[in-house]
């Protein structure tokens, strides 16, 4: 079964975490499509081997949640702020499915030289470039941190659109449950591709199709709830890139 390829899954990491992970996910994804009846959508799309970058826009604390039960046969390792580790078991628990701490600077230089070998061992990254949490649903420009990511090898970019989780837990409050999330996985993208004219136009790409799919999400969402969910709010609208006509 390919559940079993530790190595191929993760070139390198000990199979007692990936079994460990496939273990938290599957409790997980039970209990996401029970409290918010989570969909997700193209999983096939992920590749089997290889190393990956998944992109997804960022709405709340439940985002690296969602993004990891929608990426199950790959497990990727997730950057998160140091303060988020000072609170136990929490902190014990997001390190044990890999997540590592970060100061949370654009200038880390550690996370981005940890960065670029978990990509060059054929390994997994899920980053998300907005930087922070969205304030209103909407997406926020994309850091350039994620193009020296790009610059320094051959990867396989992924983008994901997530909708519904600003929802459940917005930016200035606390989790509410029984909302509805879904998670889109897109097509993959060739790092040599992407950059084929450039950082700038490479970054505005990956915001129109993070975008995409995340209002694909949310127009699911809305149909699936008869219109109730989301929120109306600026995530009705599709993301103008900075300097662009409105």
């Amino acid at each position: 079964m390919k559940v079993f390829q530790y190595h191929r899954r993760a070139p390198g990491r000990p199979w007692y975490q990936i079994a460990w992970w496939d273990i938290c996910v599957f409790v997980t994804n039970v209990l996401l499509h029970i409290i918010f009846g989570a969909r997700i959508h193209g999983r096939k799309k992920v590749p089997l081997e290889g190393s990956v970058l998944f992109v997804s826009n960022h709405q709340s604390f439940l985002d690296p949640v969602f993004n990891g039960v929608a990426i199950t046969d790959r497990p990727p390792r997730i950057f998160a702020r140091k303060s988020l580790f000072r609170f136990l078991p929490f902190g014990l628990m997001i390190r044990s499915v890999g997540a590592e701490p970060i100061s949370g600077k654009a200038s880390d230089k550690e996370a981005m030289r940890k960065a670029r070998k978990e990509l060059a061992e054929g390994r997994t990254m899920m980053v998300y470039p907005e930087g922070s949490r969205s304030f209103d649903g909407a997406l926020q420009p994309f850091k350039s941190g994620i193009g020296l990511l790009l610059k320094k090898g051959n990867v396989t970019v992924l983008p994901m659109g997530l909708d519904g989780c600003f929802d459940a837990w917005p930016r200035s409050g606390m989790p509410r449950l029984f909302k509805k999330i879904e998670v889109e996985i897109g097509d993959p993208i060739s790092s040599e591709e992407l950059l084929k004219d450039g950082i700038g136009p490479a970054m505005t790409r990956l915001e129109r199709e993070v975008d995409e799919l995340r209002l694909r999400c949310r127009s699911r969402i809305r149909k699936r709830s008869r219109g109730r969910l989301p929120a109306p709010g600026p995530g009705d609208g599709p993301y103008q890139p900075e300097g662009a006509d409105a």
